[in-house]
Order: structure tokens, then C-alpha cells, then sequence
């Protein structure tokens, strides 16, 4: 077992904990309403859950080239070796320009919040250890870019034919 099996099973681990863990507060604020005795916190938490779910969610699905792409341009091009590649460097530099962006932003919300002591009105934990995790979302996301395009060829293979079969799907279909 590599190092990256080890890394994905804990981002596997946290999704499992974060969606069960909002689950079991959603409940709690389910059954708390109908007792008539409302729980404050539960709003707030399942949230921050919620947050932390779509984060984990999106590393995974960098992980397994899960994610939606639009690729009509790609495939109405002639096939061919040079254009897997220069799609392939599209689709690399454009998602990495989203997550550095991305990263530029959730860095300085969670060191503006670091540095204003904001804690949440209902747990009244600092919210910076809520947007922490967001930021170490985006470089595990970029670590799984690199693998699922430069390390892992079935991936890679992945990418290129996911795009071409759901686009002539979709032409077929006449959604495009």
C-alpha cells in the first residue's frame, strides 16, 4: 500500500464522518423540533458539515475525475494524438487556475477570521477552524489532479474517453 492509498482513505474517512455526522445532527434537530424543545446548535452545525462534505466530496471527485466538464469544443475537433494533449493541458491549467484562485481566497478568509476572532454565534467555536479545512480541500484537490492526470493512466485514459462518450451521447441525444 502506497502513501496515496493511505492519503485518499482518510479523505474517505472524514467524507464518512462529515455526512454521518450531519445526519445524526439533522436528527437531533429533527426529533428536538417535534419535542417542541429546539436545539440551537444543530443549524449551525449541520452547516459547517455540509461545508466540509461538498469540500471532501470535490477531492474525491478530483481524485476519480468525477466532476462535470464541458468538452464540445474537444469533441468536434479531428482525433488525434496532439489533440489529447493539448486537451489534457487544458483541462490541467484550467483546473488548476480555479483551485490556486480558489486557495488565494479561502487562505485569506480563514486568516482575516484567524485575526478577528470570529466564532460562531451558535457553537461559539473560532471560525477559522471552520474554513481551515476548506483550504487543505483545495491542495488535496490539486494533489489528485496531478495523480488522476500524470501518474495514474487509467485515469488519464478515463478523462479523455469520459469526454468523448458523453459528448456523442449528448449529440445523439440532441441535448447539444
Amino acid at each position: 500500500m502506497g502513501k496515496k492509498n493511505y492519503l485518499w482513505r482518510i479523505v474517505d474517512g472524514v467524507l464518512f464522518i462529515t455526512v454521518s455526522g450531519m445526519l445524526v445532527v439533522i436528527v437531533i434537530q429533527v426529533i428536538s423540533r417535534i419535542i417542541g424543545r429546539s436545539v440551537p446548535w444543530t443549524e449551525e452545525m449541520t452547516r459547517y458539515l455540509f461545508l466540509w462534505t461538498i469540500n471532501f466530496g470535490m477531492v474525491m471527485g478530483m481524485r476519480n475525475a468525477d466532476h462535470a466538464s464541458v468538452n464540445i469544443v474537444y469533441l468536434l475537433l479531428p482525433k488525434s494524438r496532439l489533440i489529447e494533449r493539448i486537451h489534457l493541458v487544458i483541462y490541467t491549467a484550467s483546473i488548476l487556475l480555479f483551485f490556486t484562485l480558489l486557495t488565494y481566497w479561502n487562505i485569506g478568509m480563514t486568516l482575516r477570521q484567524y485575526r478577528s476572532l470570529e466564532i460562531s454565534p451558535a457553537l461559539g467555536i473560532p471560525m477559522f477552524l471552520v474554513t481551515f479545512p476548506l483550504f487543505i480541500c483545495n491542495i488535496l484537490a490539486v494533489m489528485a489532479l496531478i495523480h488522476s492526470v500524470f501518474l495514474d493512466e487509467k485515469t488519464k485514459k478515463r478523462i479523455i474517453l469520459a469526454d468523448q462518450i458523453d459528448s456523442i451521447e449528448m449529440i445523439e441525444e440532441g441535448a447539444v
